[in-house]
């Protein structure tokens, strides 16, 4: 007797700093901010597609950091609505983190929106690597079923102590017989498993990368080179769990610290928090 199907995630990627680049991937427009009341947007962005959550956190960014956010923010919602044959403007944002909850005043953690108050049916996930936002989507995923993306470019895991604090032991086992380049792409492709594991399961960062092992995880795959439109280069990974699987419990203790401190894990290996979204 045949199992359950197996969903097949919907990729998209889109390019950075290309006229149209961002169109090609949640087909809204290119260009300058407009302006409103004669101000610019704190947002750098088209504000009236964002939720006043991901405004206020755009808005307590860098300009460099807050452009790339943004840029997320809106093909993620733009992926969506293509998805849904709806209206981005349509759209609410309700994000879910295990620590801070679920809602339209949640900025980070697992994507979501809503339809008038109901939930779409989709799986979401968002990477962003150098420029690049790698998009990934269940459409009426089965029940528990979640998906989890991320790309890396190798160029940026060229630092000291990268295996002590992102490796298991195994792994660092695993990449010891490469060395320049080849150790580079190794490291971006076991680090995007684990981005793309972590963000399936909605624990993020909260975990220590280098307890995480990824080497044989059959919910884990490496996309092909240059799959879903990226750069040869890059590494990129898509997670998927298994339909009815159990989710980690709610943290306990502190307020999320994620997307405002990168995390611990974060700062040691240059991720930048990611996995936060």
């Amino acid at each position: 007797m045949a199992g359950p199907a197996v969903p097949v995630p919907v990729l998209r990627s889109c390019p950075p700093g290309i006229p149209g680049g961002q169109a090609q991937c949640g087909h809204h427009p290119a260009g300058p901010a407009p302006e409103k009341n004669g101000q610019r947007s704190t947002a750098g962005g088209w504000p009236e597609l964002l939720g006043p959550a991901e405004l206020e956190r755009a808005a307590a960014l860098a300009p460099g950091p807050r452009a790339t956010f943004v840029a997320g923010r809106l093909a993620l919602r733009t992926f969506a609505a293509e998805l849904l044959d709806v209206s981005a403007s349509d759209l609410t944002t309700h994000f879910s983190c295990f620590r801070c909850g679920s809602g339209p005043g949640v900025s980070h953690g697992r994507p979501g929106y809503t339809v008038k108050g109901r939930p779409v049916p989709l799986a979401l996930s968002l990477a962003r690597s150098s420029g690049w936002i790698l998009l990934g989507a269940l459409v009426d995923p089965p029940a528990g079923v979640t998906i989890g993306v991320d790309l890396e470019d190798p160029a940026r895991l060229d630092f000291d102590g990268f295996d002590t604090v992102a490796l298991t032991p195994d792994e660092g086992a695993a990449v010891a017989g490469f060395s320049g380049a080849d150790l580079l792409n190794e490291r971006a492709r076991l680090w995007a498993r684990k981005e793309a594991w972590l963000k399936m399961t909605g624990e993020g960062l909260n975990v220590s990368p280098d307890t995480l092992d990824v080497l044989h995880r059959p919910e884990i795959r490496d996309l092909a080179a240059g799959e879903a439109g990226l750069p040869l280069d890059f590494r990129a990974a898509v997670a998927l769990s298994p339909a009815g699987s159990s989710r980690p419990p709610a943290f306990q203790g502190s307020a999320c610290q994620c997307h405002q401190s990168g995390g611990a894990a974060c700062q040691r290996t240059g991720s930048g928090g990611r996995a936060a979204s």
